[in-house]
Protein backbone atom coordinates (compact mmCIF):
# COMPACT_ATOMS: atom_id res chain seq x y z
CA UNK A 1 0.00 0.00 0.00
CA UNK A 2 1.50 3.32 -0.45
CA UNK A 3 0.93 5.57 1.86
CA UNK A 4 1.63 8.84 1.04
CA UNK A 5 -1.37 8.97 -1.13
CA UNK A 6 -3.01 12.35 -0.26
CA UNK A 7 -7.14 11.68 -0.52
CA UNK A 8 -6.68 7.64 -1.42
CA UNK A 9 -6.08 4.31 -0.82
CA UNK A 10 -3.48 3.19 -3.56
CA UNK A 11 -2.65 -0.41 -3.41
CA UNK A 12 -1.01 -3.26 -5.23
CA UNK A 13 -2.68 -6.26 -5.15
CA UNK A 14 -1.73 -10.39 -5.78
CA UNK A 15 -3.72 -12.73 -6.29
CA UNK A 16 -4.73 -15.78 -4.93
CA UNK A 17 -7.62 -14.47 -3.16
CA UNK A 18 -10.29 -16.70 -1.12
CA UNK A 19 -12.56 -13.98 0.17
CA UNK A 20 -15.59 -14.84 -0.29
CA UNK A 21 -17.59 -11.20 1.40
CA UNK A 22 -18.71 -8.80 -0.60
CA UNK A 23 -17.62 -5.13 -0.02
CA UNK A 24 -20.26 -2.13 0.01
CA UNK A 25 -18.50 1.25 -0.63
CA UNK A 26 -20.51 4.41 -0.95
CA UNK A 27 -17.38 5.80 -3.35
CA UNK A 28 -16.10 4.53 -6.60
CA UNK A 29 -12.96 2.22 -6.77
CA UNK A 30 -10.44 2.34 -9.41
CA UNK A 31 -9.03 -1.30 -10.92
CA UNK A 32 -6.40 -1.82 -13.26
CA UNK A 33 -5.43 -5.09 -13.80
CA UNK A 34 -1.42 -5.31 -14.33
CA UNK A 35 -1.00 -8.94 -14.70
CA UNK A 36 -3.05 -11.95 -14.82
CA UNK A 37 -6.94 -11.90 -14.62
CA UNK A 38 -9.57 -10.95 -11.64
CA UNK A 39 -13.40 -11.78 -11.60
CA UNK A 40 -15.21 -8.61 -9.74
CA UNK A 41 -18.33 -10.16 -8.83
CA UNK A 42 -20.77 -8.09 -8.21
CA UNK A 43 -24.68 -7.76 -6.47
CA UNK A 44 -27.62 -5.75 -7.96
CA UNK A 45 -31.18 -6.22 -7.00
CA UNK A 46 -30.82 -9.71 -5.96
CA UNK A 47 -28.56 -10.82 -8.82
CA UNK A 48 -24.69 -11.93 -9.11
CA UNK A 49 -23.09 -10.46 -11.62
CA UNK A 50 -19.80 -11.13 -13.43
CA UNK A 51 -17.54 -9.05 -15.25
CA UNK A 52 -13.90 -10.34 -16.05
CA UNK A 53 -10.06 -8.43 -16.25
CA UNK A 54 -7.51 -9.03 -18.41
CA UNK A 55 -3.99 -7.08 -18.26
CA UNK A 56 -4.21 -3.78 -19.42
CA UNK A 57 -8.19 -3.41 -18.23
CA UNK A 58 -9.41 -0.45 -16.35
CA UNK A 59 -12.76 -0.07 -14.45
CA UNK A 60 -14.68 2.33 -12.46
CA UNK A 61 -16.81 0.38 -10.11
CA UNK A 62 -19.54 2.80 -9.10
CA UNK A 63 -20.29 3.55 -5.87
CA UNK A 64 -22.61 1.34 -3.56
CA UNK A 65 -22.79 -1.44 -5.31
CA UNK A 66 -21.71 -4.59 -3.51
CA UNK A 67 -18.80 -6.32 -5.40
CA UNK A 68 -16.04 -9.46 -4.55
CA UNK A 69 -13.01 -9.46 -7.10
CA UNK A 70 -11.74 -12.81 -7.18
CA UNK A 71 -8.16 -12.67 -7.90
CA UNK A 72 -5.85 -15.54 -9.70
CA UNK A 73 -3.11 -16.99 -8.95
CA UNK A 74 -0.15 -14.89 -10.06
CA UNK A 75 -2.35 -11.85 -10.70
CA UNK A 76 -1.72 -8.35 -9.91
CA UNK A 77 -3.31 -5.28 -9.97
CA UNK A 78 -3.78 -1.62 -9.09
CA UNK A 79 -6.63 -0.52 -6.70
CA UNK A 80 -7.30 2.89 -5.87
CA UNK A 81 -10.00 4.24 -3.55
CA UNK A 82 -11.20 7.32 -1.68
CA UNK A 83 -9.78 8.02 2.19
CA UNK A 84 -13.42 7.59 4.11
CA UNK A 85 -12.59 8.12 7.08
CA UNK A 86 -14.09 10.87 9.25
CA UNK A 87 -16.02 12.00 5.90
CA UNK A 88 -19.43 10.62 6.92
CA UNK A 89 -19.14 7.16 4.87
CA UNK A 90 -20.26 4.07 5.79
CA UNK A 91 -18.24 0.54 4.40
CA UNK A 92 -20.03 -2.39 4.73
CA UNK A 93 -19.19 -6.44 3.94
CA UNK A 94 -22.05 -8.16 3.25
CA UNK A 95 -22.11 -12.29 2.53
CA UNK A 96 -24.29 -14.55 0.27
CA UNK A 97 -25.35 -17.74 0.41
CA UNK A 98 -23.06 -19.71 -2.60
CA UNK A 99 -26.35 -21.84 -3.35
CA UNK A 100 -29.07 -19.60 -3.92
CA UNK A 101 -27.53 -15.71 -3.69
CA UNK A 102 -29.80 -15.10 -0.59
CA UNK A 103 -28.30 -12.72 1.85
CA UNK A 104 -26.14 -14.03 5.02
CA UNK A 105 -25.13 -11.58 7.19
CA UNK A 106 -24.19 -7.54 6.63
CA UNK A 107 -22.12 -5.52 8.63
CA UNK A 108 -21.42 -1.74 8.11
CA UNK A 109 -19.16 0.61 10.19
CA UNK A 110 -16.77 3.84 9.31
CA UNK A 111 -13.47 2.85 7.65
CA UNK A 112 -10.55 3.94 9.67
CA UNK A 113 -7.88 1.68 8.32
CA UNK A 114 -8.10 -0.78 5.47
CA UNK A 115 -5.42 -2.84 6.65
CA UNK A 116 -7.13 -3.51 10.49
CA UNK A 117 -11.11 -2.60 10.31
CA UNK A 118 -12.31 -5.64 8.39
CA UNK A 119 -11.02 -8.52 10.49
CA UNK A 120 -13.10 -8.19 13.43
CA UNK A 121 -16.07 -8.52 11.47
CA UNK A 122 -14.34 -11.26 9.24
CA UNK A 123 -14.02 -13.36 12.46
CA UNK A 124 -17.63 -12.69 13.89
CA UNK A 125 -18.96 -14.38 10.55
CA UNK A 126 -17.00 -17.25 10.29
CA UNK A 127 -16.56 -18.31 13.75
CA UNK A 128 -20.96 -18.15 13.94
CA UNK A 129 -22.64 -21.02 12.15
CA UNK A 130 -25.86 -19.19 12.67
CA UNK A 131 -24.28 -16.45 10.22
CA UNK A 132 -23.31 -18.73 7.78
CA UNK A 133 -26.26 -20.72 7.58
CA UNK A 134 -28.86 -19.38 4.67
CA UNK A 135 -32.31 -19.17 6.16
CA UNK A 136 -33.63 -19.75 2.67
CA UNK A 137 -31.86 -23.20 1.83
CA UNK A 138 -30.07 -24.10 4.53
CA UNK A 139 -26.32 -24.29 3.18
CA UNK A 140 -23.84 -23.84 5.43
CA UNK A 141 -21.26 -21.65 4.02
CA UNK A 142 -17.56 -22.90 4.48
CA UNK A 143 -15.68 -21.05 6.90
CA UNK A 144 -12.07 -19.16 6.09
CA UNK A 145 -9.45 -20.74 8.48
CA UNK A 146 -7.42 -17.28 8.51
CA UNK A 147 -9.99 -16.18 10.61
CA UNK A 148 -11.33 -18.77 12.60
CA UNK A 149 -10.82 -18.49 16.72
CA UNK A 150 -8.07 -20.67 18.33
CA UNK A 151 -9.23 -22.97 20.84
Amino acid sequence: MYVDSGDYIVMIVAGPNARKDFHYNETEELFYQLEGSIQILTQEDGERHVLELNPGDMYLHPATIPHSPIRSEGSIGLVIERKRAKQGFVDGLLWYCDNCNHKLHEVYFELNNIEKDFLPHFEDFYNSEKLRTCEKCGTVMETDPRFIAKK
